[in-house]
C-alpha cells in the first residue's frame, strides 16, 4: 500500500480519503473483468499445452477455476495500489509554517492558523459490537478509529483514521482522547445484523450529556470527516501537538 511521506514540521501536504469512493467501486469491476478473462484464456493458454489429454486433464476445470480467482485477486490488488497512488479524492490537507490548509475538490479552501486560538475535540473507539457499511467494512475488527476535531471560528475540520491497537499506541497523547461506545447506537437482533447498515440517529440524552460536543463531533465526522492513512494521521498530529499546545481544549470524557 502506498504511504504518504510525513512532513517536515513547518510544511507538508496530505492525501486524504485515499480509498474513496470512486476506487471502491472501480476495484471490484477490475477483479471481475480479470476474473471472467482468465477463466476464459487460462485454459486455452496455460492448460491445454501443458495438461492437454493427458493424465492430468481431468484437474483442468478445477485448476481453472482457482487460477482465475488467483490472477483476478492478484490484478485487483495491484490494480487498486496503482489507483491509490495516482486517482485522488481531491481532499488535501496542506500544512506551511502559519497553519493548516483544508483543500476539498471545487470548494474554496479553508485555513486554520496557529497564532489565533483553535478548539480541538479528540475521541476513538472499537470497531466491534456493531454492524458496518462502506468504508468500514474493510477495516477488521478490533480496529480503533481516531479522530480529532480542530476549530477555529466558522472553519471546521475534522480528520479521522482506523488503526489497530498496537498503532494507535504511537499516537501523541492518546489518553487525552475521549473514549465513547459506538455500538451503543446500535440496535441489536438479526434483521438488522442481516441488512446493510445506516448511521443511526445519536439520542438526545447523549447530545446534551458529559459527552454531547464529542457525539455531535462524531456525528458531524460521518457527513465531512477527512480519512488519514495511521501514518499520516500520527504524523499531523504530532504536528498540531507541537503548534498548538497552548490552545488545547476538550471536554470531560
Amino acid at each position: 500500500m502506498h504511504q504518504p511521506t510525513p512532513p517536515a514540521p513547518g510544511s507538508g501536504t496530505f492525501r486524504a480519503d485515499v480509498e474513496h469512493g470512486g476506487i471502491q467501486f472501480a476495484v471490484p469491476l477490475i477483479m471481475l473483468a480479470a476474473g471472467i478473462l482468465t477463466f476464459v484464456l487460462i485454459d486455452r493458454l496455460v492448460l491445454h499445452p501443458v495438461l492437454g489429454g493427458g493424465p492430468g486433464s481431468d484437474l483442468r476445470p478445477f485448476l481453472r477455476l482457482v487460477l482465475s480467482i488467483v490472477l483476478a485477486v492478484s490484478i485487483g490488488g495491484g490494480a487498486e495500489a496503482l489507483l491509490k497512488r495516482w486517482w485522488s479524492s481531491g481532499r488535501y490537507l496542506k500544512l506551511d509554517p502559519q497553519g493548516l490548509i483544508v483543500q476539498n475538490k471545487e470548494q474554496p479552501p479553508m485555513r486554520i492558523d496557529w497564532d489565533r486560538r483553535v478548539n480541538i475535540l479528540r475521541w476513538r473507539y472499537s470497531m466491534q459490537g456493531y454492524p458496518r457499511g462502506g468504508r468500514e467494512r474493510r477495516v477488521p475488527t478490533g480496529h480503533y478509529l481516531l479522530a480529532c476535531r480542530l476549530l477555529q471560528d466558522d472553519t471546521v475540520v475534522i480528520i479521522h483514521s482506523f488503526m489497530p491497537p498496537n498503532r494507535a499506541e504511537s499516537v501523541p497523547n492518546l489518553t487525552r482522547y475521549a473514549v465513547i461506545e459506538i455500538a451503543t447506537l446500535f440496535k441489536g437482533g438479526l434483521l438488522n445484523r442481516m441488512s446493510y447498515p445506516d448511521r443511526p440517529s445519536i439520542p438526545a440524552d447523549l447530545l446534551s450529556g458529559k459527552q454531547g460536543q464529542v457525539w455531535a463531533a462524531e456525528r458531524e465526522r460521518w457527513v465531512t470527516g477527512m480519512e488519514l492513512e495511521p501514518k499520516a494521521f500520527v504524523a499531523l498530529t504530532q504536528v498540531l501537538e507541537q503548534r498548538l499546545p497552548a490552545t488545547l481544549s476538550q471536554p470531560a470524557a
